[in-house]
């Protein structure tokens, strides 16, 4: 699983460094899903929207292009012998963006890290969940699900999706060897959505992550 998610950050990177004004999200979409199957990933599937329609966390609006100042919202996975990635970036590819998408941004980035250091033995999922959502209210979006519309995450393995769950109702405990999404978003509805997705591991001492951790809204390359 590790290295499945390593290579689909690599092939984001990648794909990324091709995409041109004026594309719609099939476009970015045929991209991502080419970069990755270049590098052995199989069952590949790509999510890709840009601007207002990343405010739709699971939307489909291929119609829209990318423009100065857009953001552009790749969720993508696939398959190296059988194990599951699941990636999420969100960046600016062209142009400079709006102050407001630059601090969503990095509220989501916070909101992800304080996550991520919550998780270890014993703790419960909702827990973690909180602890994102914590961050996001904090930082004026609101609480509950105003800003994030959705759980923090779902467990990976062999299946995409699976037991057990980041949710604020969830009383299961969290245990050595889990893996799970850890994926906060803020979508503000008509304006832009920002949503960032690493995989973690749940260790004896704590937690780890696969791959490398989201840099900067500027680009989708990676920082360990």
């Amino acid at each position: 699983m590790r290295r499945a998610s390593e290579l689909t950050q690599r092939a984001i990177a990648a794909a990324a460094d091709t995409l041109e004004p004026g594309m719609n999200g099939a476009a970015v979409a045929a991209r991502m899903r080419a970069a990755q199957q270049a590098l052995g990933l199989t069952d590949v599937w790509v999510l890709a929207l840009i601007g207002a329609a990343a405010a739709f966390p699971h939307g489909d609006h291929d119609e829209v292009r990318i423009g100065d100042g857009d953001v552009v919202l790749v969720d993508t996975g696939g398959a190296l012998h059988g194990y599951q990635s699941d990636t999420t970036r969100t960046w600016v590819p062209f142009g400079a963006p709006h102050a407001d998408v630059v601090r969503a941004w990095q509220t989501v980035r916070s909101a992800q890290q304080a996550a991520f250091e919550v998780v270890r033995p014993g703790v419960r999922c909702r827990d973690v969940d909180r602890a994102a959502r914590a961050v996001i209210e904090a930082a004026g979006y609101g609480g509950g699900y105003a800003a994030l519309t959705h759980r923090l995450g779902h467990g990976i393995g062999m299946e995409g999706h699976e037991d057990p769950y980041f949710d604020g109702g969830s009383e299961v405990e969290l245990h050595s060897g889990m893996t799970l999404s850890d994926e906060p978003g803020i979508y503000l509805y008509g304006r832009f959505g920002i949503r960032l997705e690493d995989i973690v591991v749940v260790t004896d001492g704590g937690a780890d992550h696969f791959g490398a951790w989201p840099r900067d809204w500027r680009s989708p390359r990676d920082v360990g």
